[in-house]
């Protein structure tokens, strides 16, 4: 088997022509990546990525009208922004240097199609580089975070967080992260000195949002007993995962909707702003009074938009702001 695969980079436009021997024709660009794999799928073709635009670029090429780009429940917008550019950055990949050569002279015939150089892309284990990459993190006041494969002690007065890493899911590295779990950590010596019944010896606290559960989980062992709401089945997979990593499933129930029913001691979102704008009513609603509120997913120019919508909610009440570099969070506690 071979070590390396053999990239050709190419840019498509929207309409490709093509003459062949016998015949001419014009396809649109996803219909030309079909035609490569009847071409080249016999001659070594391994795969064609059809190009990547985040929203960031696609808003500073003007076809997107928002920087972030946020999916709530419902079907998403459409924004198809790989069909809306002139030329479409592709990576044709290939067994072997041969099949890419041959494959580059090919499509130099084909109008308005300007084919690239071949890069070599040398085969690595990505699971062993991940886990020499990730060792974990110290957070204060009090979190050490780890991955599983992790062995080590910890200091009596530092919490064991175990985060088994998932695509596009918190590992407790971001800010946004960090500023929340410091909140929460001050946050619950706040609330044991206001004291509980038996009943209620565990705080109820709802994590909106909870995507890896790390957040779920430092409040867990902190003693809360949390619902995490997520609306993305393979970060509740990945959330469930880390809870048992950690011990304290039983503490945790994961799910995709909201029990308005329920009153919260604590309510942490780790969001960004349009859907704490959206759902603003209902985080207030599932509080307890006393209770406390954190917010976070924020930058320095979403901060007066949120302390208008809930401090309007929350009759004026101010909350602390922390900062974490271009990051905020905001902690109401409310009385």
């Amino acid at each position: 088997m071979s070590q390396s695969t053999f990239r050709l980079n190419l840019k498509v436009p929207k309409q490709v022509h093509i003459v062949s021997p016998d015949r001419e024709f014009h396809l649109d660009r996803e219909d030309f990546y079909a035609w490569l794999w009847n071409e080249y799928g016999q001659l070594g073709l391994l795969g064609v990525h059809e190009g990547t635009l985040l929203s960031e670029e696609a808003n500073e090429a003007g076809l997107e009208t928002e920087s972030w780009t946020i999916d709530a429940g419902e079907a998403p917008r459409e924004r198809d922004w790989i069909a809306s550019q002139v030329l479409a950055d592709t990576e044709v990949y290939f067994a072997t240097e041969k099949d890419a050569k041959r494959a580059q002279v090919s499509l130099m015939n084909i109008s308005g199609l300007k084919v690239g150089r071949i890069e070599e892309q040398v085969a690595q284990d990505w699971d062993a580089n991940w886990k020499a990459s990730f060792s974990g993190v110290f957070v204060p006041p009090c979190w050490d975070i780890v991955p599983p494969w992790v062995e080590s002690s910890v200091p009596p007065d530092q919490l064991r967080l175990r985060i088994n890493p998932g695509a596009g899911f918190g590992t407790g590295t971001h800010e946004t992260t960090q500023l929340c779990l410091g909140i929460l950590a001050d946050a619950f010596k706040r609330i044991s000195t206001q004291g509980f019944t038996d009943k209620n010896a565990n705080p109820p606290v709802l994590d909106f949002g909870s995507g890896s559960g790390i957040l779920s989980i430092g409040a867990a062992l902190l003693g809360g007993q949390v619902d995490g709401v997520e609306i993305d089945p393979l970060a509740i997979d990945n959330a469930l995962e880390n809870a048992s990593l950690n011990g304290i499933a039983d503490r945790i129930h994961f799910g995709k909707n909201l029990d308005t029913n329920k009153k919260y001691r604590l309510v942490v979102a780790n969001i960004l702003r349009p859907v704490l704008i959206e759902h603003a009513a209902a985080l207030i609603q599932a509080m307890t009074q006393p209770g406390d509120l954190i917010l976070s997913g924020l930058m320095e120019p979403d901060v007066e938009p949120i302390l208008r919508e809930f401090g309007g909610r929350l009759k004026g009440a101010k909350p602390e702001i922390r900062k974490l570099n271009e990051w905020r969070a905001l902690w109401w506690r409310v009385e």
